[in-house]
């Protein structure tokens, strides 16, 4: 299984954050874009409590923000894994809203 990078720079959302974003990152990144509009923001928190791979958690916002920050800190250091375009925007200093 392929396993989601989580760069150096990441800010870390809570101290299991790594060890979950690199063993169920891409996870719940392919049913976060299977859920979502492209290109459409959506609620972050709402969002996450959608998400059957998130169920389990309490707090899902939190696996889903440390996810979302592990994709952008990657594009930072990669853009041109990217083809330069970033895979998801944010809004807001408490991420309460995406698009990707």
């Amino acid at each position: 299984m392929t396993r989601m990078r989580y760069p150096q720079a990441t800010p870390t959302v809570f101290s299991g954050a790594k060890a979950f974003v690199e063993q169920y990152g891409v996870t719940v990144w392919c049913e976060l874009c299977d859920t979502v509009t492209p290109g459409q923001w959506f609620h972050v928190t709402s969002t996450a409590r959608q998400l059957d791979c998130l169920r389990r958690y309490r707090k899902p916002e939190r696996y889903l923000q440390a996810v979302l920050k592990a994709v952008i800190a990657d594009f930072e250091e990669r853009p041109d894994a990217y083809e330069r375009r970033p895979p998801v925007q944010i809004k807001g200093l408490r991420m309460t809203e995406a698009k990707v």
